[in-house]
């Protein structure tokens, strides 16, 4: 049977819906729904993403998913409108990463996500809630930021950011604080070797004071060629406060679209 036109339209508005956040139906449904709390993070995208439900996530379903998502942007989202411009760079940033955070996911190397696995996800939207002195991401950055600032002026320059992204002992130790957060793997060891490796491929080897002069311009408010820790705490609060926040929006609708995303897949096997 052919496909119905109907079912991928209404795909299509439930997916805009979960990333723009203007369907007020769907928001008010999900008020109403207070006594029953919003799924975990990682069970949501489990949800979403596990297209063939056979209950692992595999790369190529990760990349069918971005690749419908730019589509909808492209044609949905209309240009010059703010906050389908802001989407779009999610979802770029998210493409070019989702190899390595995909990788990094996958603890035991099969090439496919478990629910359990995407738990991580969950974890991370929660460590990001922590305040200082709290153990989550927070006090993770002002570690690494204490390890790079070699000289201790609360500021780090490009020559401390260079040698610092080289030094195999900020790395291990960096690692080993990223480990109690996350332990992605049986021992920091392991994580270590997965960060140096995924330097690498974006262009460890490569790095220059130019570079990473371009790197951290976006951070450097007030253009003296360094980041001071105010900046870099800024930067983290913006960024925390906008997972939090796409992150909330796809607890909220992500489990409906996902049913109507699967009654769509049932009817293409028709």
């Amino acid at each position: 049977l052919q496909r119905r036109p109907m079912t991928s339209s209404l795909v299509l508005l439930l997916t805009t819906t979960v990333l723009t956040a203007t369907n007020h139906v769907a928001l008010v449904h999900a008020q109403q729904r207070q006594q029953q709390p919003l799924q975990p993070l990682g069970d949501v995208l489990h949800l979403i993403l596990d297209t063939d439900k056979n209950s692992k996530v595999t790369m190529l379903e990760v990349n069918s998913q971005m690749t419908m998502l730019e589509s909808l942007f492209q044609n949905n989202g209309g240009e010059g409108s703010e906050q389908a411009d802001e989407y779009r760079r999610i979802v770029k940033g998210v493409r070019s990463w989702a190899p390595s955070i995909f990788a990094l996911l996958d603890s035991n190397g099969d090439d496919g996500l478990t629910k359990r696995e995407l738990q991580y996800a969950t974890k991370f939207e929660k460590s990001l809630k922590k305040k200082k002195n709290e153990g989550g991401m927070r006090d993770f950055l002002g570690t690494v930021f204490d390890l790079l600032d070699e000289n201790g002026d609360d500021s780090l320059s490009v020559t401390e950011l260079l040698e610092g992204s080289a030094n195999s002992d900020i790395i291990r130790k960096a690692t080993v604080e990223f480990h109690k957060l996350f332990p992605l793997r049986n021992s920091p060891n392991e994580l270590k070797d997965f960060v140096k490796g995924t330097i690498e491929s974006i262009g460890g080897n490569t790095l220059d004071e130019e570079s990473v002069a371009k790197g951290i311009a976006y951070l450097d408010d007030d253009g003296d060629g360094s980041i001071s820790r105010k900046e870099v705490g800024k930067y983290y609060s913006v960024a925390g406060k906008k997972f939090i926040e796409v992150s909330t929006q796809i607890k909220q609708v992500g489990p409906m679209m996902a049913m109507f995303s699967g009654m769509d897949m049932g009817e293409r096997e028709l």
